[in-house]
This record gives structure tokens, C-alpha cells and sequence, in this order.
């Protein structure tokens, strides 16, 4: 199981390296075509919401079709879009391409964590396959963007397309020869993937998705000039921090996909508090070099890793269906921008200080936290109902 699971997480990693590639190259691609790097930032975004709309489009039109074939024709098509935008030499262009990719990039999200929702040996062991999968994610963040820097660097900005485009292509021949077949769904089953998209139950269960990465993205974000101008740090020392917290990150989301299955209320609980008292203390002790560095890393641990944690709360109560899943992707996504967005905006309300970014991140996890408990006694309170109408029963 797991050597199927690690290709669904390489599948991750390789659409989370071209979300954050551009990032890593604004000024050699704005030279290059002749535009403003606040131009070149918009590719960003494109990408983001080709993420959110066009994947949740892509899995409704694969409904039908079995997981691998579905899933290998999109890594096909997102190699080739990769590869096509060096070969575009016009701004607008590049930025169609880009959209495209994002609503492959979208998909692929949907259809892997789905493929590896159906690896699973047994349900209780959802969690577990989740978590390996969206480990992608983890080590996407974490050489992405130097990698795209450095390569951009030595050899142009092109070539990181066409690295990840072949890389992309590698990946088509060996998921194809080595990922097993799983019938396609049947048309029972796509049509109450469809009807659970009505559940209110699960879009509550969306927005603790949504205030959980937007808790972890709103500060994140602005790790960089909180270490540099707050806390003092060099550069160099910066990225050291910065990569300690991609590792804190892979390791606490193996932790939280242990648990995910039984305790996945409990871990989130967990994760929400800690994620608030750290961002308190960073907003609030930032400047002091030894207690900003911990509490970064403790964001790393009790952040993005939550998501085994969430889709696992997901697929309680809307299925492990194709458009489901797909459409917590693109809920997690709008985490990501709303976040980054927000706390952009507060940071210029409040004087540029990166330290408000934090305060934003722990708003967005007492959000979290908050409609997790409406949830949690919701339930309660439909077992007492349940447990009264056994009772009278009896």
C-alpha cells in the first residue's frame, strides 16, 4: 500500500513545485517578458483560483471514470501545460496557461487523496493513507520555491518549467506501469457524491477546513519579514528556519495521520490551541530570537498538518467521492488565499508590522476552534435526541 500512497504523494509534490515556482522567479520572468513583477505576482493567484474552480469542474467531468485512468490523464495534460509555458513569449498567454494548469493542478489534488483513500487496507486506516499522500505538500513547500530560485539562477527561469515538466512525465510512466486498477464509480455512487455537496453538515465541516489553513497560511506567509525585521535575523538564517519548519511540518502531519482516524476532534482541538498560543507569543515576543524560533516551529507542527485530521472529518459525513474531495481542495485553497489575503490587509491597517499577521492566524483559529465546538455539541445533543427516542421505545 505504501509504495502506491508515496506515488500519489510525488503526484502532491509536483503540483505544489509549480504553484510555488513562480514565486521563487518574479524578476527574471518579469524581465523577461516585459512586465512588473507585481504582474508576474498575479500568475500566482491565476493559479489559485484554477485550483479552486476549475478542480471541482475537472472531478465533476471524471466522475465516471476509474481513478487511475482519470488520474493519469491529468498529470499527462499538467506536463504539458508545464512545458508550454516557456515556449509562450506573450504575458497574457503565459497567464492562460497558468490558470489551466492550476484546474489540472486542482484536480490532481481531489483525484490523489481519493486514489489514496481507496489504497486504504481497512477504513480505520483513512487517516494514515491521507496523511502520506499530502505529504507532497510538506516537501512541495519546502523545495519549491529555492529550487525554482536556484535553477532560475544558474540556467534561466524556463528551466524550471521544463524540470518539472519532465518530472511530471516520469511520473505518468511509472504511476502507469505501477498503480493498481480500482473500478470507476458507479453511477449510485457519483450521483451521491453530487447529493452530499448539499449537506449544510458538510460545508460547516469545510469552514473549520478553510479557518484551520487560513490560521496556518495568515502567518506563514509573513514568517520571512517577521524573522528578518522583527526578531533580526540574517537571511541565511532565515531559510535554516524555514526549512526547519518544512521538516516540523512533514513530521507533525505522519504524527496527526496516526491519529486522524479515532481521535480526529481531539487532534484538531489540540492543534487549533496550540496554533493560537503560538501565534500569540510570536506576535507578541517576536523580537526576541530564541522564542520566535520555537514557536515557528511549533506553527510547523500544528498547522498544515492538520489536514489528515480534516479530511478525515470530511469523508465521515460527505463520502470519499472524486468531487468531494476535490472541492476540499479548493476550500483549502481559499484558505490559503483568504489568509494571506487578510492578513495582508491588516498588516497595512496596523502600520506594516508583520507581528498583526500572527494576531490575524490566531483569529482564524479561534474561528476554527469555534465552529469545531458548535459541531461537537451539535452531535451531542443528536445522541441525546437518538438515546430519548431508544428510551421511549423500550
Amino acid at each position: 500500500m505504501k509504495r502506491h500512497l508515496y506515488l500519489l504523494m510525488l503526484t502532491i509534490l509536483v503540483v505544489v513545485m509549480s504553484e510555488l515556482q513562480v514565486a521563487g522567479m518574479m524578476p527574471d520572468i518579469a524581465l523577461d517578458l516585459g512586465v512588473t513583477t507585481g504582474q508576474v505576482g498575479f500568475l500566482v493567484s491565476l493559479y489559485a483560483l484554477g485550483m479552486a474552480i476549475g478542480g471541482p469542474l475537472l472531478a465533476f467531468a471524471f466522475r465516471h471514470a476509474p481513478p487511475k485512468r482519470a488520474l493519469l490523464l491529468v498529470v499527462a495534460a499538467y506536463a504539458v501545460l508545464e512545458v508550454l509555458v516557456p515556449m509562450v513569449h506573450e504575458y497574457w498567454w503565459v497567464a492562460l496557461v497558468r490558470v489551466l494548469t492550476g484546474c489540472l493542478a486542482g484536480a490532481a489534488f481531489g483525484l490523489s487523496v481519493t486514489f489514496g483513500v481507496r489504497l486504504a487496507p481497512t477504513p480505520e486506516r483513512i487517516g494514515e493513507a491521507v496523511s502520506i499522500v499530502l505529504g507532497g505538500i510538506m516537501v512541495g513547500t519546502v523545495i519549491g520555491l529555492p529550487m525554482s530560485h536556484f535553477i532560475a539562477g544558474r540556467w534561466g527561469w524556463q528551466s524550471s518549467f521544463y524540470v518539472l515538466g519532465a518530472a511530471a512525465l516520469l511520473l505518468l510512466v511509472v504511476s502507469a506501469l505501477a498503480l493498481p486498477h480500482r473500478e470507476a464509480a458507479t453511477s449510485g455512487d457519483a450521483a451521491r457524491d453530487l447529493r452530499n455537496l448539499k449537506s449544510p453538515r458538510l460545508w460547516s465541516r469545510y469552514l473549520v477546513s478553510l479557518s484551520t489553513i487560513g490560521a496556518a497560511y495568515a502567518s506563514f506567509s509573513y514568517f520571512t519579514p517577521l524573522l528578518e525585521q522583527t526578531t533580526g535575523l540574517s537571511k541565511d538564517v532565515t531559510t535554516g528556519i524555514l526549512l526547519a519548519y518544512g521538516a516540523c511540518s512533514f513530521i507533525g502531519n505522519l504524527v496527526v495521520g496516526r491519529f486522524a482516524d479515532r481521535h480526529a476532534v481531539g487532534v484538531l482541538r489540540f492543534g487549533h490551541a496550540l496554533l493560537f498560543v503560538a501565534l500569540g507569543v510570536l506576535a507578541l515576543f517576536g523580537e526576541v530570537p530564541p522564542v520566535a524560533v520555537l514557536m515557528v516551529l511549533v506553527v510547523g507542527l500544528a498547522g498544515v498538518t492538520m489536514n489528515p485530521a480534516l479530511v478525515t472529518r470530511v469523508a465521515e459525513v460527505g463520502g470519499t467521492g472524486n468531487l468531494v474531495s476535490t472541492v476540499h481542495t479548493a476550500v483549502i485553497t481559499m484558505g490559503v488565499t483568504l489568509g494571506t489575503a487578510i492578513s495582508a490587509v491588516t498588516i497595512g491597517l496596523f502600520g506594516d508590522d508583520p507581528a498583526v499577521a500572527m494576531w490575524t492566524g490566531a483569529a482564524f483559529a479561534v474561528l476554527a476552534a469555534l465552529v469545531l465546538a458548535a459541531q461537537s455539541g451539535r452531535a451531542a445533543a443528536d445522541g441525546v435526541e437518538a438515546e430519548k427516542g431508544r428510551s421511549v421505545q423500550a
